[in-house]
């Protein structure tokens, strides 16, 4: 009977697991195209979708605060901040009869998530209502940026040190 139900439960929760809204993406302003945030997509205990702000990618953003929102909300930072909430899968990729909370307006929304087809977009609908009376946002899936140079490989440190003492000794000798 436990291993009826375990199974049982894993069918359930692995491909929910798996699902491709689940990861990192970019928030990207939907007036001027710049990218604005990026969210951790996962899902919760109740096998609903949520959204959290991992990181402002704006400078003058960062830091703020949720000053224009409700309740729980209020005066929160906004990095940090989960702003999706209870989603429910509808198939793979596809969540509904969630809501969002815009950070700016301090307004929730009724919201939906859609993968596209390649798995690189999000495509993010807060309504009113009905889901054509709303707007919708495209998020980019996140991608790990490249080793910054300052991350050199540790056996390049000992040419720099020889080269310092090198220069250091010629100017001792003259």
């Amino acid at each position: 009977m436990k291993l009826t139900f375990t199974a049982a439960l894993l069918a359930f929760v692995l491909p929910v697991l798996a699902d491709p809204a689940v990861g990192r993406w970019v928030t990207v302003d939907d007036e001027d195209g710049s990218k604005k945030s990026v969210v951790e997509i996962s899902v919760n205990d109740k096998g609903e979708l949520q959204g959290t702000i991992v990181e402002i990618l704006r400078a003058a953003d960062k830091g703020k605060l949720c000053s224009e929102c409700p309740d729980n909300f209020k005066d929160q930072p906004i990095e940090g901040l989960t702003f999706m909430w209870g989603l429910k899968n509808d198939g793979e990729g596809e969540w509904e009869s969630g809501r969002i909370l815009d950070p700016k307006s301090g307004k929730v929304y009724k919201s939906q998530a859609k993968v596209s087809d390649d798995g690189q977009q999000l495509v993010v609908r807060g309504y009113i209502g009905v889901s054509w009376v709303g707007r919708s946002q495209t998020w980019l899936k996140y991608e790990e940026p490249a080793a910054v140079a300052s991350e050199a490989p540790a056996e390049a440190a000992p040419e720099v040190a020889t080269e310092a003492l090198t220069a250091e000794g010629a100017a001792e000798s003259k």
